[in-house]
């Protein structure tokens, strides 16, 4: 926008004075968006160096070592013997806080900024998590009664584990876009604090020079490396040798999401681990044979289990050097449309009489013209995954404006149109497969809108999906799959668009939303590419999205799909089990 005006203020000037050099105000612009970069730049390594602190401490707190420091280009580059990572960039600028840690008197570490406590809620931040509770021994089994085959008493369950306390949250940075001041997030970027500093970009600033959160990394001494910090806090971590375990889990994220009662598998690669035992969260089943880890979420009905947690190995070596390894998991939600996990409140659907119990009392009793979906009066369509995954949609009847609505027809062939129908728009919610995973019940998406990003802005009808407690949260993914009326128009062509060929594709677009109402992203799926369209059921990663309350359904085409009055294809396709992390 401002080079815009910049550009309509030079053509006034250069219409009325004819010839004007404006080199010098557009390097004036350049240099002002190239501080703006610069600036973006301090806050990246601001927070990168933050991270690196915590794994730091992190590693103090759970004996890990250190394998190998390499020098980069713009810091040190860290690794750890549990396979974690630190990255330190060299330089700050900008007047950014100084974040640190130091030691208290207690023996634990805990953050400052700018040399001061990080205080919340009157209490400082403590850069380690807090140690969890013991767990109480078990019960002895009761003898079995005399005079009867009674059974023999049960041997007394394990005391559980002690609960990891709660983790440190590393404090975030960021410059306020309004005020241009620093500010600070304790609560994972939740609200933010200002400090009442400005940030000021310096011309030529390429993050080389300027204060740094990390005053030198010394690597001279073979048996420990010495990280001396902006305040000259000391932290000393042990490099790595053979009398220290190791015990490197691949492949792992920062959190680990899981279906309910969904195992995976994760290979390890561990030296010199003569014992070890794991703690994990409630509910959870965590199996290692020495060469990889079996993780097992609680199954969905579980009511006793915990989503989620830090699954801990502790680790032994021969001479009983040890490590603490952490994973974190946590457990997704899913909306299945199946009966079974129907847990919302009974609710009416007044303009058809309908009550609704179950997740099939939303199916209509016919595909096109039915009660449920086809009532011209305008009745409101709803349905809410309550005290579950908390989607929820609605559309105004008929369903041929749009909408989302529940199915459980199947019609393997798609090549003939049934005995009694005129066209495929009769059998709009049918599809070949039936459900996800062979499950019944899915969910039908009906509605497009051309130009989705013209001057209508984002959403102009487009059906959606959204929390209906207003909270923010990952929709991690969704399958996806074509119905019938989809795959006969692409296959054999209507006489709306000519049968696909090895250009063709169209997909299906999901934009995020989060309580603002802004765009936070967008992820994309193709129902049929290079003239091929799918027809088994598709995982649809909608993760990218971030945290949202909404996410908004939209239709992209190749050419030969779009005619005057925009995509030609039937705006339909079938999804299930929609996952939610929790």
């Amino acid at each position: 926008m401002k080079k815009f005006l910049v550009f309509t203020l030079v053509a006034l000037s250069m219409t009325f004075t004819g010839c004007y050099d404006d080199s010098a105000l557009w390097n004036e612009i350049d240099d002002l968006d190239q501080r703006v970069t610069n600036l973006e730049t301090v806050v990246e390594d601001a927070n990168n160096n933050i991270d690196a602190l915590q794994t730091l401490v992190n590693a103090l707190q759970n004996q890990v070592s250190i394998v190998s420091v390499t020098e980069t280009a713009n810091g040190y580059s860290i690794l750890f013997s549990d396979g974690s990572t630190a990255t330190i960039t060299n330089g700050l600028d900008a007047n950014a806080p100084i974040v640190s840690v130091k030691q208290d008197a207690d023996g634990h570490y805990y953050w400052t900024i700018d040399g001061e406590w990080l205080i919340v809620d009157g209490e400082k931040v403590r850069a380690t998590a807090q140690d969890g509770k013991d767990g109480q021994d078990g019960k002895d089994g009761q003898d079995g009664k005399d005079g009867e085959n009674g059974k023999d008493g049960q041997d007394g369950k394990d005391g559980k584990d002690g609960v990891d306390g709660k983790d440190a949250i590393a404090p975030q940075i960021r410059i306020n876009p309004d005020n241009k001041m620093w500010e600070i997030s304790t609560d994972g970027g939740v609200t933010w604090e200002s400090t009442g500093v400005v940030a000021q970009g310096r011309d030529g600033y390429d993050g080389s020079n300027g204060d740094s959160y990390f005053k030198s990394v010394d690597v001279t001494n073979p048996d420990y490396v010495i990280f001396v910090l902006y305040d000259d806090t000391q932290i000393i971590i042990p490099r790595y040798d053979s009398t220290y375990p190791s015990f490197i889990i691949n492949n792992v994220s920062d959190v680990e999401w899981f279906a309910p009662d969904e195992s995976r598998t994760f290979t390890v690669t561990a030296t010199n681990v003569a014992e070890y035992s794991i703690s994990k969260p409630d509910g959870w089943r965590v199996a290692y044979d020495g060469e990889s880890v079996v993780i097992t979420a609680p199954e969905s009905g579980n009511r006793y289990a915990e989503s989620g947690g830090v699954i801990a190995f502790n680790l032994m070596s021969e001479n009983h050097k040890s490590l603490i390894v952490k994973m974190n998991v946590g457990q997704m939600r899913v909306l299945t449309f199946e009966d079974a996990d129907a847990r919302f409140t009974p609710y009416t659907l007044d303009y058809a009489g309908v009550t609704v119990t179950k997740w099939s009392d939303l199916i209509d009793s016919q595909q096109y013209g039915g009660t449920l979906t086809y009532d011209y009066s305008g009745g409101i369509y709803t349905w809410y995954d309550e005290n579950n995954t908390e989607l929820t949609h609605s559309f105004t009847t008929p369903y041929w404006s749009g909408g989302h609505a529940i199915s459980n027809y199947v019609i393997a062939d798609y090549a003939t149109l049934p005995d009694g129908y005129y066209g495929w728009y009769e059998l709009q919610y049918a599809n070949p497969i039936g459900g996800h995973n062979g499950s019944a019940n899915f969910c039908v998406h009906n509605g497009y809108v051309d130009d989705f990003n013209s001057s209508l802005g984002y959403g102009a009808h487009c059906p959606a999906i959204a929390f209906a407690d207003g909270v923010a949260r990952v929709v991690d993914h969704m399958y996806i799959t074509n119905i019938n009326y989809v795959l006969n128009s692409l296959t054999y062509g209507d006489g709306f668009n000519a049968p696909a060929s090895e250009t063709t594709y169209i997909k299906v677009l999901a934009y995020g939303f989060d309580a603002n109402d802004n765009n936070t992203g967008v992820a994309e799926i193709y129902l049929c590419r290079d003239g091929k369209c799918i027809t088994t059921w598709e995982r649809f990663d909608l993760s990218s999205l971030g945290e949202v309350v909404r996410i908004e359904f939209n239709f992209e085409a190749s050419d030969d799909q779009i005619g005057a009055y925009g995509m030609n294809c039937p705006a339909y396709f079938a999804y299930d089990d929609v996952a939610v992390r929790f």
